[in-house]
């Protein structure tokens, strides 16, 4: 019983979070304001390393670490190994972040923003959370869960690909309707 209760719970709590978030909105008629929100916000940056990531973590090397070197300094690498994919997951969390808050803003400067993209994004903030906490858990009971590291990946350069997509339409947007102003 109380756990039906609970799910209840989060089920209308997260049914009420998306109402909220897919709410029309009025925008400001800013849609012809300069777009300069890479630059504000940044792109991904850490998502690039990736290949690195991938060597240094492929279990490959592992074997070859296991074969050649003492137990003692294999298990020290691995342990900075799992340091340094905690690091690059913060990194990719980071990436993520700042693709999120970049989102926001086209979606606010965005003369229409449908249902569908805005809960398309809802949709990728809910999986990127879901991975990146299996992920974490993986790292902290002493996996290398690089499979999932790279679906991360992946997930944040689609999204950075789709930002600049609609970046790239709301500048059109605005240079078509700046022309229509200056010939009218």
């Amino acid at each position: 019983m109380m756990e039906q209760t609970i799910a209840v719970s989060l089920g209308l709590a997260f049914a009420l979070l998306l109402l909220w978030l897919l709410r029309p909105r009025k925008h400001s008629g800013r849609a012809d304001a300069p777009i300069d929100l890479a630059l504000k916000t940044g792109f991904p940056k850490h998502f690039q390393y990736f290949p690195q990531i991938r060597q240094a973590l492929s279990a490959g090397d592992d074997q070859y670490l296991r074969e050649v070197a003492p137990p003692e300094v294999a298990q020290q690498v691995f342990r900075e190994r799992r340091a340094v994919a905690r690091n690059f997951l913060r990194g990719l969390h980071e990436d993520f972040s700042s693709l999120e808050r970049l989102g926001r803003m086209v979606a606010s400067l965005s003369p229409v923003i449908s249902r569908k993209q805005e809960s398309e994004r809802i949709l990728v903030g809910i999986q990127f959370r879901l991975l990146y906490g299996l992920v974490w858990l993986h790292l902290s009971t002493g996996r290398m869960p690089l499979g999932q590291i790279e679906q991360l990946t992946e997930l944040i350069g689609m999204f950075a690909l789709r930002m600049e997509q609609a970046m790239a339409q709301i500048s059109a947007l605005s240079a078509e309707r700046f022309t229509r102003e200056i010939s009218a």
